[in-house]
């Protein structure tokens, strides 16, 4: 009877170390790139390329399906989706994270919205107001940060 509980905790915790290596999360639809802003690699074999910065490193991933080691991505700094240009599309990304914008702010090429998503639990304070989510809309694209772009844009 002992070696059968062995042989099933066995199971149980080796099932448990291969789940935790890797989780399959889809890129929202719509978005042509996603981006993660991380210290580690979140699996860094499936990245199509790996901008190097000082304190982190941002790895961009093209796929529809994308293999990491952390299914919140918990270990990030933060995630970034990249959808094509499309001006009526600002408004339908906005609705659809159910995001509350508390600032925009003009660009030269656009305009950069900083707001708040229900429901996510990384941000940062700016001028006493909660931002987990950030719309850039340039000249080329649409990029939805959580809680920020990090990177140029």
């Amino acid at each position: 009877m002992r070696s059968i509980a062995v042989y099933i905790l066995g199971i149980t915790f080796i099932s448990l170390i291969l789940l935790g290596l890797s989780y399959r999360v889809s890129i929202p639809e719509g978005a042509v790139e996603m981006q993660i802003y991380s210290c580690a690699s979140p699996l860094k074999e499936e990245c199509s390329f790996v901008d190097e910065m000082t304190n982190f490193n941002i790895y961009h991933y093209y796929g529809k399906m994308v293999g990491i080691k952390d299914e919140r991505l918990d270990n990030t700094l933060g995630v970034a989706y990249i959808y094509p240009k499309d001006d009526k599309r600002i408004d339908e990304l906005i609705d659809k994270f159910s995001a509350k914008i508390h600032y925009s702010q003009s660009l030269e090429d656009g305009v950069t919205y900083y707001g708040y998503c229900k429901g996510l639990d990384k941000s940062v304070e700016i001028d006493g107001k909660e931002i987990n989510i950030q719309i850039v809309s340039n000249k080329d694209n649409i990029i939805v940060g959580f809680p920020l772009i990090m990177g140029s844009y």
